[in-house]
């Protein structure tokens, strides 16, 4: 596939073919850049959207900032309201482990240390498994509705027996410590 420039008047035009259809050739163009490189570079750009399927670029946004989107966009559309409502409540913990990380950049096991710290703080098991449920709908969301990713990297994260344990540990230090009270 290959940008074409002409010259078309006083202006330039980029075209390129696309694959056919009923068997008729078919292609892209534009036309009314001054310079030739300017057609040029805005062919190269078209085409490159094409390839990509729409994607204008890269979605290079913090995670906090596709939270605060997902949570709008796709949670209100797919998940009942108290659903949304315990997943709203539980970003914000998530925010302050993952939150300042481009999106594109965060790995399975950046997230699997987050979810690390965040047993430290939680009280309860079921409070750490929500944390790891918006985690995984977010980034599923992200790779398989927005396509902002080509990877799930929430896929392989696990609570793992230990840090259940640990939380069970701190769960029942805080009952005795309240009861001793």
């Amino acid at each position: 596939m290959k940008v074409n420039i002409e010259k078309r008047g006083k202006v330039y035009q980029y075209k390129f073919e696309i694959p056919k259809i009923n068997g008729k050739r078919k292609f892209i163009s534009k036309s009314g850049f001054k310079t030739r490189r300017d057609a040029l570079l805005a062919g190269n750009e078209a085409m490159i959207d094409y390839l990509n399927g729409g994607i204008k670029d890269t979605y290079n946004k913090t995670y906090a900032e596709y939270l605060e989107f997902w949570i709008e966009d796709y949670c209100g559309a797919n998940y009942k309201y108290t659903t949304t409502k315990r997943y709203k409540e539980s970003i914000g913990a998530i925010k302050k482990e993952l939150g300042k990380y481009e999106l594109r950049f965060i790995t399975s096991y950046m997230i699997n240390q987050a979810l690390l710290r965040m047993s430290e703080k939680v009280k309860t098991k079921t409070a750490l498994r929500n944390y790891q449920k918006v985690i995984k709908s977010s980034f599923n969301a992200a790779t398989n509705h927005y396509g902002y990713l080509e990877y799930n990297p929430a896929v392989t994260i696990s609570i793992s027996r230990m840090q259940s344990s640990i939380v069970k540990k701190q769960i029942k230090s805080y009952l005795f410590y309240r009861r001793n009270k």
